[in-house]
C-alpha cells in the first residue's frame, strides 16, 4: 500500500496562540515565558533572528528585550490547551485518522487520498485551520512518520514551500540530507544525537549510511527503526486511540519561599483540583497517589518529602483526595524549613466506569478547604493575558 503519512504541525504554538487575541505582537519579536516567568519557552521567528535562545533565563535579557520592544507573555496554559483543542477539531473534520501526538502536532494517515489530490488536500486543511482559530500550521508528508516529520521542518525552512513540503517532491532527497542535521530526525534525542556526533555522525545522510548492526548496539532497536523508516519502510502506525497513561501528575514552583503550613495546604489543594481535572478528561480514576513537598535548591534548600496515600477507593472527588491527603501533609511539614514546590501524582489509574465494591469502607472526615488572603504560594505572571476562550468574565469585548 501507498502510505501517505503527514504531520500538522502549528507554527511557534505558544506564540501564536497569544497573537490571535494580541495582534499588537504581529510581525514584533514575541516571546513566552515558563511559570514563574523563568525562562523562554516559546519564541517568534523575529525573537529567533535577534539571537534569543530556548530556555534563556529572562532576567539575563529582559534590558535586550526592552530595547528592541519584545512583545512577552507568561505562560497561559488554560488559553494554549483551548487552542489546541480547536485546532485539531478542525482537523478531524477533514482527516479520518487522526493522532493527536502533542499540544501542537498531530498526525495524519491521507493514504486514502489519491495522489494527484494530496496537495490540494493538504493546502484546503492549512488555510481552514488558518481560517477558524487563526493558528498558522506546516505540514509535512511522507511514507512514513519519520519523513513526515523531517519533510515539515523542511517546510518551515524554506519559504519556497509554502508551509507544506512532500516528500516525493523532494528532487534530490539523498543529498540534501547530508545538509541536515541529525538532531532534526524524529526519535533522535539531544543524548543518541551526542553520542552519534561522537562517533563522527552529525548529518541525516551520515546515519543513513551506518550500519545496521551498528546502529541496533549504539540506539537499541528504536535507533534501528529510525534508520528504516528514513528509507521508506512503515514502522510506526498512526496511533487512533490514546495510550492510557500510567500516572498524572499537578505539580508547580511558587512564585515566593513559603513557610507556612496553611499556604502549602491551600497550594496542595489548587493542584489536587488541577489533577483531578486531567483525570477526568482522561476518563479515569485513582487508587493511589504521591505527594511532596520540596525546598528551593538553588538557595541550598534541598530538603525533599513525600508519602505515598492509598485511597479507600478509586475517585476522581477533589474533597475525597483532600481529605485523605491532607493529615499527611501536617506529617510532612516541618516549622523550620521553607518551601519552594509542592505538587501530587496519581498512580494506578482505572477507568472510571469501573468501581470495585468494598465492605471496608470507613466514612471520611471531610476536612475544609483552605482559604488564605495572602497567596505566596501563586506563581508570578507578570505578563500574564486573559483566559478569553474559557471563562465568561474574561472574554474579549468587541466595540462597534
Amino acid at each position: 500500500m501507498n502510505r501517505k503519512i503527514g504531520i500538522i504541525d502549528c507554527n511557534n504554538f505558544y506564540v501564536s496562540c497569544e497573537r490571535v487575541f494580541n495582534p499588537i505582537s504581529i510581525g514584533r519579536p514575541t516571546v513566552v515565558l515558563s511559570n514563574n516567568d523563568g525562562c523562554v519557552i516559546a519564541r517568534s521567528q523575529e525573537a529567533k533572528d535577534l539571537g534569543i535562545k530556548m530556555g534563556e533565563p529572562f532576567f539575563q535579557r529582559r534590558e535586550f528585550m526592552d530595547e528592541h520592544k519584545f512583545c512577552v507573555y507568561s505562560s497561559n496554559y488554560n488559553l494554549y490547551g483551548d487552542m489546541s483543542d480547536r485546532v485539531m477539531s478542525v482537523i478531524k473534520q477533514y482527516s479520518n485518522e487522526v493522532e493527536v501526538y502533542s499540544i501542537d502536532e498531530s498526525f495524519v494517515d491521507f493514504s486514502n487520498i489519491p495522489d494527484d489530490q494530496l496537495m490540494t488536500r493538504l493546502r484546503f486543511i492549512r488555510e481552514e485551520v488558518k481560517r477558524q482559530t487563526g493558528i498558522p500550521v506546516s505540514i509535512g508528508v511522507g511514507p512514513n512518520k519519520t519523513l513526515a516529520k523531517l519533510t515539515s521542518h523542511m517546510a518551515k525552512q524554506g519559504s519556497s514551500y509554502d508551509g507544506i513540503c512532500s516528500y516525493w517532491d523532494l528532487p534530490n532527497f539523498q543529498k540534501m540530507m547530508y545538509q541536515v542535521d541529525i538532531s532534526e530526525v524524529w526519535g533522535i534525542g539531544r543524548k543518541w544525537s551526542k553520542k552519534l556526533r561522537s562517533f563522527g555522525v552529525e548529518s541525516v545522510g551520515q546515519f543513513m549510511n551506518m550500519n545496521d548492526m551498528i546502529i541496533r548496539k549504539m540506539l537499541n532497536v528504536s535507533g534501528l527503526r529510525t534508520k528504516l523508516e528514513l528509507g521508506e519502510l512503515y514502522c510506526y502506525p498512526v496511533q487512533l486511540k490514546n495510550k492510557t497513561k500510567k500516572n498524572i501528575a499537578s505539580t508547580r514552583s511558587f512564585g515566593s519561599d513559603v513557610e507556612q503550613l496553611e499556604q502549602l495546604q491551600e497550594a496542595m489543594f489548587s493542584y489536587i483540583k488541577s489533577g483531578v481535572k486531567k483525570l477526568m478528561e482522561n476518563e479515569v480514576s485513582s487508587s493511589r497517589c504521591t505527594i511532596f513537598l520540596a525546598g528551593n535548591k538553588h538557595k541550598g534548600q534541598g530538603h525533599y518529602s513525600s508519602k505515598v496515600v492509598t485511597f479507600q477507593e478509586p475517585t476522581q472527588s477533589i474533597n475525597e483526595i483532600w481529605s485523605q491527603v491532607q493529615p499527611h501533609m501536617n506529617m510532612l511539614y516541618s516549622q523550620d524549613k521553607k518551601y519552594k514546590k509542592c505538587g501530587i501524582i496519581f498512580n494506578e489509574l482505572t477507568p472510571e466506569d469501573v468501581k470495585q465494591i468494598t465492605l471496608f469502607t470507613e466514612p471520611l472526615d471531610v476536612v475544609p478547604v483552605p482559604q488564605n488572603v495572602d497567596k505566596k504560594w501563586e506563581m508570578i505572571q507578570d505578563y500574564i493575558t486573559q483566559k478569553y476562550t474559557t471563562s465568561w468574565d474574561e472574554l474579549p469585548l468587541v466595540f462597534v
